[in-house]
Order: C-alpha cells, then structure tokens, then sequence
C-alpha cells in the first residue's frame, strides 16, 4: 500500500512539470486552413435566378446556387468539380398569385480532370450532367 501512495505522490507531483514542457503537436485536422491539402484548393460560389411569366397567366422561376472547387493534385494535373443546387417551380397568376406544388430542387453536378503533360499535350476528361437549363428542358432531363 505504501508503495502505491508513493508512485501516485510522484505522478501527481511530475504532472505538472511535464506539463510545463512544450512539445511538438502534429496538426492533424484536413480542414485546418495551415493544412496542406488545402493550399491548393481554390473555392468560389455564384448564384442566378430566373423568373418568367406568361400573358396567360402562367409563370415558372428557377434559382440556382453553384460551388466550384478547384483543386490542382500536382504541377501537370488539376480537378474541377461545380455542384449545381437547382430549384424550379410553377405558379399561376390567372386568378390570383398560387405557386404550384410541383417545386423541385435537384443537385446537377458538372466534373473534369485535366492533365498536361508537356507543353503541347493535354488531355481532359470532363463529365457534365445537364445543361443549359429551361422550363422546357427541366422536365425533359429528369
């Protein structure tokens, strides 16, 4: 017993010695912003919106919220990536103003992948999901 009170005295006695001693702490967090996964990555982000009406009474609008991320891997090779936040709806303005129930939202996300190798070589593998979206074409593409 009296060996046990003796090793926990000299714990608690060195605990705050060590805790005196700065050492070295890795950052471990992806997310910091010293990280070095985020140095080369470039963010930015762009909204639109869009509305029309009909003389019939008849409208639609459409809002659009886009992040690109774009992040080089090395000197020859860089990553696209655009997620596209969509949102489309009718209404009715005949009567009086009713916004149909038929609001839809949906993600359309856009992808490519360049690699340059020399100065006159390039090759990209792009994959794009949709386009240039109307009234017409919303309920086309899904």
């Amino acid at each position: 017993m009296k060996n046990i009170i003796i090793s926990l005295l000299m714990i608690f006695v060195a605990i705050p010695a060590f805790a005196q001693y700065d050492m070295p702490r890795p950052n471990l967090n992806p997310f910091s912003l010293n990280s070095p996964l985020l140095k080369d990555l470039n963010m930015s982000h762009s909204m639109g919106f869009q509305t029309g009406v009909d003389s019939r009474g008849g409208g639609y609008y459409l809002s659009r919220y886009t992040n690109h991320l774009k992040y080089q891997l090395n000197p020859k090779l860089e990553m696209d990536l655009n997620l596209n936040f969509v949102n489309f709806g009718s209404m009715n303005t005949s009567s009086k103003f009713n916004i149909n129930k038929d609001n839809d939202s949906k993600i359309i996300p856009d992808f490519s992948l360049r690699y340059k190798p020399k100065e006159n070589v390039h090759f990209e593998f792009r994959m794009i999901h949709g386009g240039i979206i109307t009234p017409q074409t919303w309920n086309q593409a899904w």
